[in-house]
């Protein structure tokens, strides 16, 4: 699970029910009692949580927005939800509600919603029913169109078909001349409405105006409901008077707008007009879909990032206002394969949903070899365009980082030294044509990888402030940290410094290590006391013992990352800077580099402990104060392949997911830890060595390909390698040996920490024993029955893997009759013997 960057949230999700929080001086507070009965400030903004534990864990994220809060408490409110996704594994419905036009599915919360004027302790106690009956058009012939429209009688004529939701009743009305496409689809619709948003609770009731029987009845109710005498139905609106349904297609309006920052940056983008495909979706990037202003909907894919998930419900909010939309207009978020039906009927053609295999029916069986061709591997990836050089690093650069959500310029002596907890701005000027041509900025803006989400919204938004002052020519690129491109590291010659910890946030976030952040607790110092114990504090970290890890051969990839200061995180092709506070250490890895040599001899004379002496030494050469100060001697990676300043075959990083429904294998280039994606395999191919990483939730299918893929490239190389020579290892998430840590500059060991906890005895594998344990069809009973489910084994269908004479002592009958049995049979008696 992901670090909870707010303490008020470490408790969310655990318990099935609701979970209300308001924002209170711009931080989240548990909400008082009174909310969990309906009761909101209208001055105020909430953030709900509804997690539903059965059949399976389903949560629902909701931010409430009172008519008087204020532009700061929304934006929090909204970052917090966000925040509150992440935390939850990125699988809850985000929503956000308006007062007085909240969605069915929040009001269903409550038994009533009350709304008191100002803040806590004063306002009245005025009762507002606010569920509003919906009237739906459904119109259309080759393209139907659903669409809420007033909920009166005039609205209703006799050539379309109407729903009308009132929750307890949903009332599907046919025009005496709808098509029937129109009735088709207004029967999926109301069955939609009523499963989906009602979650099985009401009714569907059918009216049909041929009908003589109309009128008796829940049919009188329906006119009565629209504001009319039942005896109105020889009287409603002819089919003329509704317009034609061939205008249906060219009267809708609908954007889908992409959100994507694939480029290297953050883009909004226009991805299509109605009509609107399904195919149209990628489930790398999020979505906006502007419903003519009735409704804003934002998608998310399967493998978007946490920024795109983020920035497209920010940028939402400001679309609806540059539209002049109502601010009541609603927005709400989903999630690939959890689309609320409104959404899905903006799309034309069969919404295709995502097949599960049935384990009870059918044996489980190993899916066939993958379809991929690892001989295209062997050519490496070129660099993105993205990362492009846009000239010789030689302009000029201002430096600005985000110190309590304002941007604070950094001083020249210290541009190039970057806190991993903190965001910062470089504004980069240059002129074309070697200096004679016109003068262009590029704002890049960098994202610690500790930094928090409040900080990272604030430098994106000081980012577009510049871009604004300069008219909207200049580039804007976002970096995260570890992935920083060729030019943003050439502009720093060579110099870029990542170190640990940050200043305070202006919430409560806590960031150990660095300047002014040393135990912070995210707020001022109210005391003379507090400040001074901060002070010596932070004069107690700076003299604390640091080791900074030095890589890259080139003034386009050469930074220097601080790092755990133990012996294991040393590799002998770098340099090393290990900083006390009498003595400095520059260790040379013999395979180190002449620009790592110097980047560390700068660190050491000019960053870190200038008053200390500075002491250079080779690998092998250590003194034992060296060796003290990481704790003792331990092993590290010194294998003589990374003992050469340019490697012949440098390392390569390929990403294995089955996330499009089959087995795709692709190359990242300028890899990082970053790219050591938790719910897929890795394999890193160090020439000598390969590794196949399983992080901690990739699914049997993609482990099992990860180490046929690796073997099968191995075997493929056409450079003359001789496969039995490699050395194949599989590696699980938290458990990477030094000699893969290597291969990663400032190896971060709190960058991700594994979902299921794995034990050390299995963290490496040789690839052969493991491939051995995949192909094993059965198991004893024992083995399947101890909790743990073996490498290999569907956890759903662990009877299956029994030969047959323990299948019939462990059941007491065959597997045929077993099979006969009723589902819940089976169930009850898979979990009677542990196999379930």
């Amino acid at each position: 699970m992901p670090v909870v960057q707010d303490p008020v949230l470490r408790e969310a999700g655990i318990k099935a029910g609701i979970m209300i929080w308001r924002v209170e001086n711009l931080q989240l507070a548990p909400a008082q009692q009174e909310a969990y009965g309906g009761v909101f400030y209208k001055g105020d903004s909430y953030l709900i949580l509804k997690t539903v534990k059965q059949p399976r864990t389903k949560y629902d994220i909701h931010f409430w927005l009172g008519s008087q809060t204020s532009n700061d408490e929304a934006g929090i409110a909204a970052i917090k939800a966000v925040e509150l996704d992440d935390l939850l594994g990125g699988s809850p419905v985000q929503h956000r509600e308006v007062q007085g036009n909240e969605s069915a599915n929040f009001r269903s919360y409550f038994k009533t919603l009350r709304y008191k004027d100002g803040g806590v302790g004063s306002g009245f106690k005025k009762v507002v029913d606010v569920f509003k009956n919906r009237l739906y058009q459904v119109k259309g012939r080759r393209r139907v169109r659903v669409t809420e429209v007033p909920c009166l009688i005039d609205s209703v004529n006799s050539g379309d078909v109407f729903i009308l939701d009132t929750k307890q009743i949903v009332y599907l009305f046919y025009g005496s001349e709808s098509n029937k496409i129109e009735r088709q689809k207004g029967i999926e619709v109301a069955n939609q409405i009523r499963d989906v948003e009602h979650q099985g609770t009401s009714q569907v009731f059918v009216l049909d105006q041929n009908d003589k029987t109309v009128l008796r009845a829940e049919g009188r109710k329906f006119f009565t409901v629209l504001g009319a005498n039942p005896e109105f139905i020889n009287h409603i609106k002819s089919a003329t008077e509704g317009g034609s349904d061939s205008l249906v297609a060219q009267s809708t309006f609908m954007h889908l707008i992409r959100v994507s920052d694939a480029s290297g940056r953050m883009l909004m983008e226009l991805a299509a007009r109605a009509p609107l495909k399904q195919e149209q979706l990628d489930e790398q990037d999020s979505y906006i879909l502007d419903h003519g202003g009735n409704k804003i909907f934002v998608w998310h894919g399967k493998l978007s990032s946490r920024e795109e998930r983020k920035s497209s419900m920010i940028y939402a909010s400001e679309y609806m206002i540059e539209k002049g939309y109502p601010a009541d207009t609603m927005v709400t978020a989903c999630y690939q394969y959890a689309e609320p039906v409104e959404f899905r009927q903006c799309f034309v053609g069969v919404w295709k949903e995502r097949v599960f295999q049935n384990h009870e029916t059918e044996p489980q069986k190993r899916r066939a070899a993958p379809t991929v061709t690892v001989n295209s591997l062997h050519k490496r990836r070129e660099r993105s365009e993205a990362k492009r050089m846009f000239d010789d690093g030689a302009g000029e650069k201002q430096v600005w980082r985000i110190e309590k959500m304002k941007p604070v310029a950094v001083p020249a002596s210290k541009i190039g030294q970057f806190f991993s907890g903190d965001c910062y701005i470089v504004l980069y000027s240059y002129r074309e044509n070697a200096g004679h041509g016109k003068e262009v900025q590029i704002i890049y803006y960098w994202i610690g990888a500790h930094s928090t989400p409040d900080e990272r919204g604030a430098a994106a938004a000081f980012a577009v402030e510049l871009d604004d002052k300069y008219g909207g020519r200049p580039i804007q690129m976002r970096i995260v940290q570890g992935k920083e491109p060729p030019h943003f590291m050439l502009i720093f010659k060579g110099t870029l410094i990542i170190r640990q910890g940050g200043v305070k946030s202006s919430f409560n976030h806590v960031k150990k290590g660095g300047e002014n952040g040393v135990n912070g607790s995210g707020t001022e110092a109210t005391t003379e006391a507090a400040s001074q114990e901060e002070d010596a504090a932070a004069e107690a970290e700076e003299n604390a013992c640091k080791l900074f890890h030095v890589k890259g051969s080139t003034e386009t990839c050469c930074k220097g990352v601080e790092v755990l200061p133990k012996a294991s995180m040393l590799n002998s092709n770098d340099v090393f800077v290990l900083s006390y506070d009498i003595t400095t250490y520059v260790w040379y890895g013999k395979g180190c580099s002449s620009l790592e040599m110097k980047v560390g001899d700068y660190i050491a004379t000019t960053i870190v402990n200038k008053s200390a002496p500075m002491l250079g030494i080779h690998e092998g050469s250590e003194p034992a104060q060296f060796w003290a100060l990481l704790g003792g001697k331990e092993e590290y990676a010194d294998s003589i392949t990374l003992a050469t300043a340019e490697p012949v075959y440098p390392a390569r990083l390929f990403h294995v997911s089955n996330a499009k429904g089959y087995i795709a294998i692709e190359e990242i280039v300028d890899f990082a830890q970053e790219d050591l994606i938790e719910e897929d395999v890795i394999i890193l191919d160090c020439q000598d060595e390969v590794f196949v990483w399983v992080g901690a939730g990739a699914n049997e299918e993609e482990r099992s390909h990860g180490l046929e893929l690796a073997t099968e490239y191995i075997s493929s190389d056409p450079t003359g390698r001789d496969p039995d020579a490699v050395t194949i290892y599989q590696i699980r998430q938290g458990h990477e040996p030094p000699n893969f840590r290597a291969h990663f500059a400032g190896w971060d060991f709190r960058f991700r920490t594994p979902k299921n906890k794995i034990s050390v005895e299995d963290g490496v594998t040789l690839a052969s024993d493991a491939l051995a344990q995949l192909e094993r069809d059965n198991y004893p009973y024992a083995e399947l029955s101890d909790g743990k489910c073996p490498v290999g084994v569907d956890p759903c269908s662990k009877e299956n893997y029994l030969d047959e004479d323990e299948f019939f002592r462990v059941f007491g009958m065959d597997r045929s009759k077993f099979q006969n049995l009723a589902k819940w049979r089976k169930i009850n008696l898979k979990k009677e013997k542990k196999l379930f």
